[in-house]
């Protein structure tokens, strides 16, 4: 870990401005914490190129722990760049006293001699002791203008295989025709699981297709088991595939196909009133005993505004059998507009009860006096009456037909 910091960065290590930390400097002191501070001659920056600089061992122990992490993280990165390179420099400085003579020649022999079995630190510092053998090695590599060192395969990142290594070893194919029946191979896995097929059998059935495919070509060992041997499927193959299970899933379980896609989670920020109202009919499980004896349950009609979670309810009883019809959801709906205003959007199911919905986009483009509260009128309270009165509905029905006319000859006029 460095000793001295300068004021950049000690800035940077504890979060403050470069102005901040260089008064703290002077004065010997952060949040109450003495400071280890010197002076220091530079070319630039304070009273005659004078600059502060601290003693990390000064500094609190979070922000030196701080320091020691983010200077292993540097070193561990620039390792992998520059650890080779030193490692080359370093072998040869090591071997420059043999690399003098020439190959092969008693000179270079002696020089190997005297440095095999001696101590010495190499490039990372650690105390180590090469072979005779290490040493021959090494200066061979320099002699072929080789790299010393350690480094990557050449062929890193590569496929080695192209099915496995005994049916590679066993075939005599060429590249082209294993790579054909590597190709052949995969689509049959695919197919397999398109179709649903498990784990293992995926596995069985492949291996006879590549058996069948080798005998198809041409190779037919004595030993019929060796070549089953050979065409055992790696689980790799299968497991690389195992995505193409999501065709199965979509043609077969469509809920469960969905489930798993990805979701966006909405939210009702920025979200004005009534911008999206969303409405439903539910029939209520409580029983009621009309006068006659008989028992009924009661239907809700629900208008939720999804920004501010308020809801609307109206509540239906009928004295005889029947269903909610597009009359009783209007009244609720219309009742609603009369307290809340017309909303921008309305989200319904398809069902018949809500078969005014069609009209509504010509609706909410108009003013209607009938859908909004009247001063002399009380505005309606969350519950709804049970029974409207058939005159409020003959009202607000003859409104939404005038409205909806008004809106259709208005787009006619403007089209001709």
């Amino acid at each position: 870990m460095s000793e001295w910091l300068p004021t950049v960065e000690f800035a940077a290590l504890v979060g403050i401005r470069r102005q901040v930390a260089h008064r703290a400097l002077r004065r010997r002191r952060w949040r109450k914490n003495p400071l280890e501070v010197r002076k220091v001659n530079g070319r630039r920056g304070g009273n005659a190129g004078e600059q502060y600089q601290v003693n990390s061992t000064s500094l609190p122990l979070e922000y030196q722990h701080r320091l020691k992490v983010s200077q292993t993280l540097v070193e561990n990165h620039s390792k992998s760049i520059t650890g080779r390179t030193a490692e080359h420099t370093w072998w040869l400085d090591y071997l420059r006293p043999v690399l003098q003579h020439p190959a092969k020649s008693t000179a270079r022999t002696d020089a190997l001699s005297e440095l095999a079995d001696n101590p010495t630190r190499n490039w990372e510092g650690t105390a180590v002791s090469y072979s005779l053998r290490t040493l021959q090695r090494h200066a061979a590599r320099f002699g072929e203008g080789m790299k010393v060192g350690r480094h990557c395969r050449s062929d890193r990142g590569k496929k080695r295989v192209v099915i496995s290594r005994s049916w590679d070893k066993l075939v005599p194919f060429d590249a082209s025709t294993k790579a054909k029946i590597a190709e052949d191979l995969k689509q049959e896995i695919r197919g397999l699981l398109k179709g649903g097929m498990s784990w293992g059998h995926t596995l069985q059935e492949a291996q006879k297709f590549l058996i069948d495919a080798t005998r198809a070509w041409g190779l037919r060992p004595v030993d019929p088991d060796v070549l089953e041997r050979a065409c055992s499927i790696p689980t790799d193959l299968v497991s690389a595939e195992l995505h193409f299970r999501n065709v199965h899933r979509f043609k077969r379980d469509h809920k469960a196909y969905d489930d798993r896609r990805p979701r966006i989670r909405r939210t009702v920020a920025d979200m004005q009133p009534m911008e999206l109202v969303v409405g439903d009919v539910h029939p209520v499980d409580i029983h009621l005993t009309r006068p006659d004896g008989t028992v009924a349950t009661a239907r809700l009609i629900g208008f939720l505004d999804w920004a501010t979670q308020r809801l609307w309810i109206g509540l239906i009883f009928f004295e005889k059998r029947g269903g909610v019809q597009n009359r009783d959801v209007i009244e609720v709906f219309a009742a609603m507009i009369e307290a809340w205003g017309m909303p921008q959007s309305l989200y319904v199911d398809n069902g018949k009860e809500f078969g005014f919905a069609a009209f509504l986009d010509d609706a909410m483009q108009l003013t209607v006096p009938g859908f909004h509260a009247r001063p002399d009128q009380p505005t309606s309270s969350m519950l709804c009456p049970t029974t409207p009165p058939q005159s409020r509905l003959s009202v607000y029905s003859a409104t939404w037909r005038r409205a909806i006319s008004a809106r259709r000859e208005a787009t006619s006029a403007a089209t001709e």
